[in-house]
């Protein structure tokens, strides 16, 4: 069995990246050989050596303990245009070879004991022609997490974005919202998050709080990790990324 999580959004600059990265590090700090994987990202820049590299792949690699030998692997497909995939390889003039996608992935699942799997943008985001993020979801067979926002309008973004991956078939393992500062949350955050429990019959594994940037040194994430031990049910993520509870078509335990 692969043992490992996809994590998935409402939306773009929801923070999955941050997420994915603070559970990284926190299961790193557990002596855990953690694998992290981008498959797909847009809106690459150059480095000093003039090559195209996702940020958000460095991030991930820096969380891990990753070397710059792994980067190929954490992210196959890097495209320069801040666009949906789909998108910006065809401006790129770039084809994107899903079956190699899924092999690279699955090579991080077979190598690292637990691994964590970064879509891009949301679930229904295209990755290149019709394939969608939540194709490539159901294709690795692995549980999801939704990363969303605490403000205004993230109930009717977090309801259907959860309703769309079950009619998919994509087994949900809960939400984790982003950016929840519990000493500035009011009646508006706290009515968002009851209502997306209530609508979703999902449990809420983690209210994350605001962070400054995090630099890409080894000090920096442990201490992003340690955010995520108090802030995240890491418990619980470990045991869905090893093949415990996730929710079905209507929020029933499976």
């Amino acid at each position: 069995m692969q043992k490992g999580l996809f994590i998935t959004a409402t939306d773009t600059d929801v923070g999955k990246t941050l997420i994915s990265g603070a559970i990284a590090a926190a299961l790193k700090a557990r002596g855990i050989n953690v694998g992290v994987v981008k498959p797909v990202a847009s809106g690459g820049v150059r480095n000093i050596n003039a090559k195209l590299v996702s940020e958000d792949a460095s991030f991930l690699m820096a969380a891990a303990g990753l070397g710059e030998e792994w980067r190929q692997e954490v992210n196959p497909v890097c495209l320069a245009p801040a666009l949906t995939p789909a998108v910006a390889a065809t401006v790129s003039g770039v084809t994107i070879n899903r079956a190699k996608l899924i092999a690279i992935c699955r090579s991080m699942l077979a190598q690292a004991e637990l691994t964590l799997v970064e879509g891009v943008g949301g679930i229904a985001a295209p990755i290149w022609e019709d394939y969608l993020v939540a194709d490539m979801v159901l294709e690795l067979k692995l549980p999801a997490i939704l990363v969303a926002r605490a403000n205004l309008g993230t109930i009717n973004h977090t309801v259907l974005t959860a309703s769309y991956a079950r009619q998919q078939g994509i087994k949900l393992g809960g939400i984790i919202i982003n950016r929840w500062d519990e000493d500035q949350v009011t009646v508006l955050e706290r009515s968002n998050l009851a209502y997306i429990e209530r609508l979703t019959g999902l449990p809420v594994l983690g209210r994350f709080p605001t962070v400054a940037a995090v630099a890409a040194d080894s000090a920096s994430m442990a201490r992003l990790g340690q955010v995520a031990e108090q802030h995240v049910a890491i418990d619980e993520v470990v045991s869905l990324m090893q093949g415990g509870t996730s929710y079905g078509e209507t929020g029933t335990k499976r």
